[in-house]
């Protein structure tokens, strides 16, 4: 029988004094944690379970970077040990690597998706892997660059769907909610692309959300791919409708995305 509660993180960043000190053009974001906390408590009350929530300073890039990779990642104790982990945090996109920026310097300043292998548990916990990542999200700018996601192909390790944004993502008393309405949207039923395109759109401010989704061979049939039977139409998480069985690296084909703009 397949789970019908999932797990998730939580990691938001309000204030970058620490940062502007380093260098770093960052203003605090005001709404942070009406975001955080708006998915958070839709997530609970539909009885989903929370395994972590971490504010500020004790949000790390490290959390995200594969163990793999160098640099001391312990992704497998964090992102890659729940089946959704949202970030918020300002964010950037360099030659199609998504980059975010933390408050400490623990261990680098700045992620880079370069380093994040998901869904894969880097081979801490020996297969079945009982927990691993499906469903990223991050609120944060220009996380994916549109016409470029072929350099996120290395982040899919099992992992399902990216939910990112291909321009900007607004801070204002106006986006204060989308986090409860992503929540909601996932618990309604909505699919996760769907939940992330509406949820985060907003009436004042043109935010940019983008999800690119990993897909099968079967689905891509010659190029005339067939949507009815992708990741990207079909996935749900757990409870809430069909959740799509896990791509290995061997039998990932190809990205789908869709982008939206409101």
């Amino acid at each position: 029988m397949p789970p019908t509660i999932s797990t998730f993180g939580i990691e938001g960043i309000r204030y970058f004094g620490n940062a502007r000190n380093a260098g770093f053009d960052a203003d605090n974001m005001r709404y942070v944690f009406n975001i955080c906390n708006g998915l958070d408590r839709e997530l609970r009350d539909a009885g989903h379970q929370r395994k972590f929530y971490w504010a500020n300073d004790n949000c790390w890039e490290i959390d995200l970077r594969d163990v793999t990779s160098g640099g001391g990642g312990i992704d497998h104790q964090w992102a890659d040990s729940a089946d959704l982990f949202f970030i918020c945090t300002h964010g950037r996109n360099d030659d199609g690597n998504a980059q975010l920026l933390y408050n400490i310097e623990k261990n680098q300043w700045v992620g880079n998706s370069s380093t994040w292998k998901l869904g894969n548990q880097a081979g801490v916990i020996p297969f079945p892997f009982p927990n691993q990542l499906e469903w990223l999200l991050i609120y944060g700018c220009k996380t994916i660059e549109k016409n470029n996601v072929l350099p996120h192909a290395q982040i899919f390790q099992r992992l399902h769907e990216f939910c990112g944004a291909y321009g900007d993502m607004w801070d204002s008393i106006t986006t204060d909610e989308v986090g409860e309405e992503v929540g909601e949207n996932l618990t309604d039923g909505d699919t996760v692309a769907n939940a992330w395109l509406d949820g985060v759109s907003d009436w004042f401010f043109d935010n940019h959300p983008m999800v690119v989704a990993a897909e099968r061979r079967e689905t891509y049939n010659n190029g005339d791919i067939i949507w009815s039977e992708t990741t990207l139409n079909n996935d749900h998480i757990w409870g809430h409708g069909l959740t799509v069985p896990d791509i290995f690296p061997a039998d990932l084909y190809y990205l789908s995305h869709i982008w939206a703009e409101g």
